[in-house]
């Protein structure tokens, strides 16, 4: 048996979050479930003194061997959890590089509607009538993955080109939405599911599934793992979770519909890709009302 390290207000470190973890599926508890930082303040010696008191335990506050064997069970749960989230994460993962190498635009020269590469700035050949829109195919493989179809995915407007070339702005994204395409971040992040194999009742059902549990909603940055979708609910923009840097405060993503460059190295000016890796502070994304879904009973 693995001996587990004494615990208690001031530590810090994986232990913690395990304990944390397991403390918030306690369903006899009464406090607010904790944030499972790794660091041992107020908050989680209030719900080990309470877990202890519930199991008639010393309530020091102290988490040593008799409490460990009574968080027994609750740790089980938390690694099993853990296994199954890790592997579907994974596919999650995989899914989402494989639609940037895909998808993402890597500065080719010349416009081509038969490259599947999307691009923002380098949209359509002005010679052709029908103005096809650069990497249109797949934008369209994506709609239809996420359960959503758009017969603007395959042609563009010079307007609508322009718009694209412009700098970010909530008037730009609202003229796109409403003249050309719909903005698409999580009809991305629902088709990077849909690539991974996982079920997920598509894009229009977003709001039901998580309302009817499909979804686990997970709390603040910090709680957010691999394969999850980030939401930054103050712009509705949404991103796939490809990984969690806790020690440097951060989360790496991989996102559709996000203007900027993905491989700067090969990048002339106005040349854009809509799928790109980003990153996220943890403070951006707690200003931003950052919130994340993972799927529970979608796969």
């Amino acid at each position: 048996m693995i001996s587990l390290p004494t615990l208690r207000w001031g530590s810090i470190g994986q232990d913690v979050r395990n304990l944390q973890a397991a403390l918030n599926l306690w369903p006899k508890s009464i406090s607010p479930s904790l944030n499972a930082d790794g660091i041992f303040g107020p908050k989680t010696n209030a719900k080990v003194r309470e877990y202890q008191q519930g199991h008639n335990l010393v309530c020091d506050g102290i988490v040593g061997p008799l409490t460990w064997e009574v968080l027994a069970e609750l740790l089980k749960q938390i690694a099993q959890l853990t296994n199954q989230d890790k592997t579907v994460g994974d596919r999650i993962v995989t899914a989402a590089n494989r639609a940037l190498n895909l998808w993402g635009w890597r500065g080719e020269a010349k416009r081509n509607k038969m490259l599947p590469s999307i691009a923002a700035a380098y949209c359509a050949d002005p010679k052709d009538p029908f103005r096809p829109r650069q990497g249109g195919v797949g934008l369209a493989t994506i709609f239809q993955g996420a359960g959503v179809y758009s017969a603007k995915c395959y042609t563009i407007t010079a307007t609508a080109e322009g718009k694209w070339q412009a700098p970010p702005s909530q008037a730009k994204q609202t003229w796109l939405n409403q003249n050309d395409l719909p903005a698409w971040c999580g009809i991305f992040c629902y088709f990077v599911y849909f690539f991974a194999g996982i079920n997920t009742g598509g894009w229009p059902n977003h709001s039901s599934n998580v309302n009817s549990g499909k979804f686990r909603v997970i709390s603040g940055p910090e709680n957010a793992f691999e394969g999850c979708i980030g939401r930054i609910t103050k712009g509705n923009h949404h991103f796939i979770v490809t990984k969690n840097i806790a020690e440097e405060s951060k989360i790496l993503s991989i996102d559709g519909n996000a203007w900027g460059p993905e491989f700067p190295d090969n990048f002339s000016k106005g040349y854009r890709s809509v799928i790109r890796k980003r990153s996220y502070s943890y403070q951006y994304l707690k200003s931003q009302n950052a919130t994340f879904y993972f799927p529970d009973k979608a796969s």
